[in-house]
């Protein structure tokens, strides 16, 4: 426990940062909490196992940390030379409420911004009602599928 204490030391409470190969188990005993507050279960193995392979499988992944826990995840994967995808918007229930989401959000879209993008797209389940809102607030709007995720049912863009 003190070495992940020393690797986040320097960090505030609730700060998004980039993340690194050293978090890998915080950020695995934290989706094996967080997925089933929104009825889904970690495969780190199968469908899960991009988070394994973070540096190759998205442009950026931040971690917002509550003292020396991952509290909340946000990532962008590239789609094309413009256009780029919102993935794993992920917070623990007990820090919905608070603004938080918002500023993962928020993260994201600013890095995709910042590096060229001229859309965002985001495939979510209908039942994600909150997430759902967020996004809308945003300015995401619905879009066409654009993907193949069978287990999506809401598909939307954001322009940049």
């Amino acid at each position: 426990m003190r070495q992940i204490s020393e690797m986040n030391q320097m960090k505030k409470s609730f700060e998004s940062v980039i993340y690194q190969k050293k978090y890998e188990p915080l950020l695995l005993e934290f989706l094996e909490k967080c997925l089933p507050e929104s009825g889904r279960s970690l495969d780190i193995n199968g469908r899960h196992s991009c988070y394994k392979d973070i540096g190759n499988f998205y442009k950026v992944f931040y971690c917002m940390f509550d003292d020396d826990r991952i509290i909340g995840v946000a990532a962008v994967k590239e789609l094309t030379e413009t256009n780029c995808e919102l993935k794993s918007l992920y917070l623990l229930e007990q820090y919905h409420g608070k603004g938080l989401g918002k500023c993962l959000l928020n993260k994201a879209i600013s890095y995709a911004k910042e590096n060229g993008y001229k859309k965002m797209y985001l495939d979510s389940l209908s039942t994600s009602k909150k997430a759902i809102a967020l996004y809308r607030k945003t300015g995401f709007t619905d879009t066409e599928r654009y993907n193949q995720n069978e287990r999506s049912d809401v598909f939307m863009v954001l322009d940049l």
